[in-house]
């Protein structure tokens, strides 16, 4: 099978709730499985930055659903082709601040465990090289 991946960056709207970013979180994974999309999806309290992967029909209608969606603005694509394999296949979400919300709270210690692992592949994709440097900057415990 071949894999087609796209990893972006973009500004949360002002006023994004922990509440918000729940629903947004449940609802991603939802629309994801259905279209057989894995990834990650990371939230500093202003940005985001996403990685998505799966067949090519299934990323572009997914990312097809971000480009329209209310969450952020400024969207920047930063890699968009093919991908080797499945980096993810589970769905993960890391937040650096999670607001009280054990749902981000639960969703960013799988996260941290993956981005352990993660470290020995980052050279496979600018996309992957940019989520690990996301989130080393943002968090205060990176695991080595």
């Amino acid at each position: 099978m071949e894999y087609f991946a796209i990893a972006y960056r973009s500004t949360a709207v002002n006023g994004l709730t922990p509440a918000a970013l729940d629903h947004l979180l449940v609802d991603s994974r939802a629309h994801n499985r259905m279209a057989g999309v894995t990834g990650v999806l990371l939230y500093d309290g202003q940005h985001f930055l996403q990685y998505l992967e799966g067949t090519s029909a299934g990323v572009r209608r997914i990312y097809e659903r971000i480009v329209a969606s209310r969450h952020h603005v400024e969207l920047q694509l930063l890699q968009h082709g093919p991908a080797a394999r499945r980096f993810f296949p589970q769905w993960y979400m890391g937040c650096h601040e999670t607001g009280g919300s054990v749902l981000q709270k639960l969703s960013s210690q799988q996260w941290r465990h993956e981005a352990a692992h993660l470290r020995d592949e980052a050279g496979a994709s600018a996309g992957l090289r940019q989520l690990l440097a996301f989130w080393e900057r943002q968090d205060p415990h990176p695991r080595a």
